[in-house]
C-alpha cells in the first residue's frame, strides 16, 4: 500500500535523519513497515483460527477424558494422570489464543500509531 500522504512516521523519520533527500528515503522504509505489518497481521489473523480449534479439541479431549472414554477405570492414577494432562493442554491453548490475540491487537495498534498524520 504506498502512500503519497506523509503520516507521522515518515515525518518523524524525515526529523531524525534532517537532508532533503531523506524523504525519499522515509517513503521507502514506510512502503516496507506497511507491508510487514499488514502482512503479519494478516497472517496472525489467519493462525487464529487454527488456535481456537486447538482450543475446542483440547475442550472435547478434557471431556472424553472425564468419563474415561467410556471404559471402565482400572487404573485410578492413570485416570486422574490423563485428566490433569487434558486440563494442562486446555490451559496452554487457551494461553497460546490469548497470546496470539494480545500480538495481533498489539501490531493493529503500532500499525494505527505509525498511520496517523
Amino acid at each position: 500500500m504506498a502512500t503519497t500522504k506523509t503520516n507521522s512516521f515518515i515525518k518523524q523519520f524525515i526529523a531524525t535523519l534532517k537532508g532533503d533527500d531523506n524523504e525519499v528515503l522515509a517513503q521507502k522504509v514506510w512502503r516496507q513497515v506497511d507491508s510487514a505489518l499488514s502482512s503479519q497481521i494478516n497472517a496472525l489473523s489467519g493462525d487464529q483460527i487454527d488456535y481456537e480449534t486447538k482450543v475446542e479439541e483440547a475442550k472435547e479431549a478434557l471431556t472424553i477424558a472425564r468419563v474415561n472414554d467410556g471404559k471402565l477405570i482400572t487404573d485410578r492414577s492413570s485416570y486422574v494422570s490423563n485428566l490433569i494432562y487434558k486440563k494442562n493442554l486446555l490451559t496452554q491453548a487457551e494461553e497460546d489464543l490469548v497470546s496470539l490475540q494480545e500480538q495481533i491487537t498489539f501490531l493493529k495498534e503500532e500499525y494505527e500509531t505509525l498511520k496517523k498524520d
